[in-house]
């Protein structure tokens, strides 16, 4: 059994200006809910992972209070990030939106923004890396990271597709069809050579303002 766990809400979720990505912070509401998120849990982990980026690690602190002795791994989970920092840094949400529906009209699986940009077919790639990892887990884990990476990986266990442009279509519209709010827990299970998806959760959102 696998919990993908996306951070609480961020900087950059909350539509304020941000610079480098991996160092975006939660916001107070984003702490909130990753307290939250610690009390519910119940189950104690046999493995933590947590993507390198600040938001991720945040949210995964009170958990770590609660169970100090557990070991953290960090592991390739991080945000997909297909859009030149340089053409994005020091933009808020709103500015953004245009470089961000330029590059979703344009459903090319390899196209690179610049070099320190990812391609969909890499974050494919990523996901399918780790479902090969997971799997071999003995015990429940916990992996705190992003939205765009639990998509990316829900389109692994629902079509076990290809990099392709329709896959990137699918990827699209899951974002309507599929919400996945800060905070929330997707939980997954590798049973009879196949994973199963459990649904997402997020009720003990319910009284974090």
């Amino acid at each position: 059994m696998v919990w993908l766990v996306r951070h609480g809400e961020s900087e950059a979720n909350a539509g304020l200006v941000t610079a480098d990505f991996r160092t975006i912070a939660l916001t107070d509401l984003g702490k909130r809910q990753a307290a939250a998120l610690a009390l519910t849990i119940d189950l104690v982990p046999a493995q933590i992972g947590t993507s390198p980026y600040l938001r991720a690690r945040q949210t995964a602190a009170p958990l770590l209070s609660k169970y100090p002795h557990l070991r953290v791994l960090e592991l390739p989970v991080q945000e997909f990030t297909y859009l030149a920092s340089e053409r994005c840094d020091g933009l808020d949400t709103a500015s953004r939106l245009p470089l961000v529906e330029e590059y979703w009209l344009r459903m090319d699986h390899n196209h690179k923004d610049s070099a320190d940009a990812e391609s969909f077919a890499e974050l494919c790639d990523r996901a399918a890396q780790f479902l090969e990892v997971a799997r071999e887990w003995s015990g429940p884990g916990l992996v705190f990271t992003h939205e765009q990476f639990i998509r990316a990986v829900l389109i692994e266990v629902f079509y076990g597709s290809i990099p392709s442009a329709t896959a990137m279509r699918r990827f699209y519209s899951l974002r309507d069809g599929l919400p996945i709010p800060n905070a929330s827990i997707c939980r997954l299970e590798y049973r009879d050579g196949r994973w199963w998806f459990g649904g997402i959760d997020n009720s003990y959102l319910e009284n974090c303002r």
